[in-house]
């Protein structure tokens, strides 16, 4: 399987990896994972929409009655990037 990944912005690549690294245990309630977006992005302190944490990981995660969880793709993804990811972040958000 060939999967292109798309580069986002440090922002928008830190709250794929939080989300991701969250949905890697197991579903979630959307309430949690929308808590989780909004907390990551304050926690940063960067002025970035975190409700569009859906569009950012349309291919990465489904969303069925009010839980979300990886599909196969955005499990294979997050096992293949989640270091590079989390390096790419550390280096531009300093944290």
């Amino acid at each position: 399987m060939i999967a292109q990944y798309a580069k986002y912005s440090p922002v928008g690549e830190y709250l794929r990896l939080v989300i991701m690294r969250r949905l890697a245990a197991g579903p979630a309630a959307v309430e949690e994972i929308n808590d989780l977006a909004r907390e990551a992005v304050e926690r940063i302190g960067v002025k970035y929409d975190w409700k569009v944490w859906p569009e950012l990981l349309k291919r990465e995660v489904a969303i069925r009655g009010g839980v979300a969880e990886l599909t196969p793709t955005g499990r294979w993804i997050y096992e293949q990037t989640r270091e590079e990811v989390a390096e790419y972040v550390r280096k531009w958000l300093k944290i």
